[in-house]
């Protein structure tokens, strides 16, 4: 019983992380593809470096069935930079999508687990 209400198992965690990861990155791959070859492509600075940014955020997915802190570098500072690069769009347009809880709370996990592992 102290073990079920001790600290979660790294393994477990780390199984958590990559199964999330993965169902957001091929929910974020065809979100991005559908947008890409849409009706309405990109065509501005913004958009382009808004979909950098998304391929950083779905190969840090991919990414964190290998390593752990370079899977959580690549999701939270693509979050980062998506907001960075939503400041450079025009008044009353809106902040990208609050939705970006649940990847950033994937690449937390990433993190956790490395610092975990780290410290047996």
């Amino acid at each position: 019983m102290a073990g079920f209400l001790g600290r979660p198992s790294v393994s477990g965690v780390r199984r958590v992380a990559r199964i999330l990861g993965t169902l957001l990155g091929l929910l974020l791959l065809v979100v991005f593809l559908d947008w890409v070859m849409g009706p309405s492509p990109p065509t501005t600075i913004r958009d382009y470096l808004g979909a950098v940014v998304w391929l950083l955020i779905i190969s840090g997915f991919v990414v964190g069935w290998f390593k752990d802190l370079a899977a959580s570098l690549l999701v939270l500072g693509g979050i980062a930079l998506i907001y960075v690069v939503s400041l450079l769009s025009p008044p009353g347009e809106a902040w990208p999508w609050p939705i970006l809880i649940v990847p950033a709370i994937v690449g937390f996990l990433f993190l956790y687990v490395h610092l975990a592992a780290k410290k047996k």
